[in-house]
């Protein structure tokens, strides 16, 4: 009767054992760095925006395009619905003899419809706006890469937030544990001398208060964390089920050794490193082509043409039908467009121009006075932040020695249950502090290096 329990049992452990095996395969493992590039490679808007880029080659193209010869094949068909005569003159070789001299004699041709072809060939000599359309058509391509360059920067900076924030969410989760572990055995304890009579109801309260705030602040981290990976799966387009395992080794002392180099860089660093300010010189560049541009609408443009096909030798609009008075022609010229008055339009145009670019030289002179107050803001958060987080592991230090103090104290009967709540306790408070503060001077420092334009070369720019 044993045997079937037993079969039973083995089929329930082996397929427990593939559905753990399943689980341990599902999940891909990444660094920071990869879930940048996957980011890259995933983001449908940096593909729309590789897609801007190719537009803006085509129009480099097309602007190329402009001094190259232009042929124009076109046909004309004709079917006419009166009868078709040929027109002589007496004394004619066509003529009849007995037609007067001078007097039309008209002689049936027989067809009813012509066809004339014509072909033509344009060539631009001289256009003097043909640079700057140029230089516009190269300056909207970098355009488009500086932006692209600054959704990454902001998309780099976003991932790094999360992932770090996740990776200390982690160690926070680790040492939460950990104290719960060791309140759960002072909680048994106080049970226990409060049913021997050996303690009272309050310090059991006490206790417990600490455990369940402990198993609070628990969930907190780990809700936390869920919404950490849920921000870096949407900025790397993660749409997969497999979970994702961050791999990158979390230290915190690289993290706290890394804050006077980023505030030296802060206080040393200059705006045109930033992508902002590429952004806005380029813009600067454009503007200053443009009004160029109109400018050239004043100035003679010099062009050549050719042709060959028929022409109509009619004297008259009633016989421009009539066949045989079409006639083959060629021909080859120059022409000269020179304008003389356009209504003010290009002078209008010019001055709105100006307008323009003077309104960008006025953003990127904002933006300059913008980037030395935000550096000088971001180096008094990272100062801060760590002066902060220094006196939160100074205070996690003490409250730590406390505790082993009072348990050495508690096992030598020193001291008592309601000393090693306390002690707890204020570990607790100084914990979450403690991480608090670090999470903080993490995130300073994130800020700063975009301030500074160190994500510059993970989006693809030189400096």
């Amino acid at each position: 009767m044993r045997k079937p329990y037993h079969q039973k049992l083995n089929l329930f452990l082996v397929i427990i054992s593939l559905f753990v095996s399943q689980l341990l395969r599902a999940q891909k493992y990444f660094s920071a760095e990869q879930c940048v590039q996957y980011a890259f490679a995933h983001n449908p808007l940096l593909n729309a925006s590789s897609t801007d880029t190719a537009i803006s080659d085509l129009d480099i193209k097309r602007v190329t395009g402009l001094y190259n010869p232009r042929v124009n094949f076109g046909t004309a068909f004709q079917y006419y619905i009166s009868k078709r005569n040929l027109l002589v003159e007496g004394g004619s070789n066509l003529a009849p003899s007995n037609i007067a001299p001078g007097e039309p004699y008209a002689i049936p041709i027989g067809y009813k419809n012509a066809w004339f072809p014509t072909l033509s060939v344009n060539q631009l000599i001289f256009d003097p706006g043909y640079r700057n359309t140029y230089n516009i058509a190269l300056q909207n391509r970098v355009l488009q890469q500086q932006e692209i360059a600054d959704f990454k920067i902001n998309l780099v900076a976003g991932i790094y937030k999360a992932y770090n924030t996740c990776k200390l969410l982690e160690v926070q989760e680790t040492f939460l544990v950990q104290n719960i572990i060791r309140i759960d055995t002072l909680i048994e304890l106080t049970r226990i001398k409060f049913k021997e009579g050996a303690g009272i109801k309050i310090e059991v309260n006490l206790v417990e208060v600490t455990g369940n705030r402990m198993r609070s602040e628990l969930a907190n981290v780990r809700n936390g964390y869920s919404e950490a990976m849920l921000a870096l799966q949407f900025q790397m387009n993660y749409l997969e089920k497999d979970s994702m395992i961050l791999t990158d080794l979390f230290s915190i002392p690289q993290i706290v050794n890394a804050s006077d180099p980023i505030m030296q860089e802060l206080l040393l660093s200059n705006p045109a490193k930033r992508i902002e300010s590429q952004i806005l010189k380029t813009q600067i560049a454009l503007a200053d082509e443009s009004i160029k541009l109109e400018r050239s609408r004043k100035q003679i443009k010099v062009g050549a043409d050719g042709s060959l096909g028929f022409t109509p030798a009619a004297n008259g609009i009633d016989k421009m039908f009539q066949g045989e008075r079409w006639k083959p022609y060629s021909y080859v010229g120059v022409n000269f467009i020179v304008p003389i008055f356009n209504g003010m339009d290009v002078n209008r145009a010019v001055e709105q121009r100006k307008l323009q670019a003077s309104q960008v030289r006025d953003y990127y002179n904002q933006f300059t006075n913008q980037f030395e107050s935000e550096k000088q803001t971001v180096f008094v958060q990272v100062k801060n932040a760590k002066e902060r987080f220094k006196l939160a592991e100074l205070n996690l230090t003490l409250a730590q020695n406390n505790v082993d103090l009072i348990q050495e104290a508690y096992v030598n009967g020193v001291a008592d249950s309601h000393h090693l709540i306390l002690g707890e306790n204020d570990l607790y408070e100084n914990q979450a502090r403690y991480y608090y503060e670090l999470l903080q001077l993490l995130l300073s420092q994130i800020n700063g290096y975009q301030v500074v334009g160190a994500y510059n070369r993970a989006a693809g720019l030189s400096n």
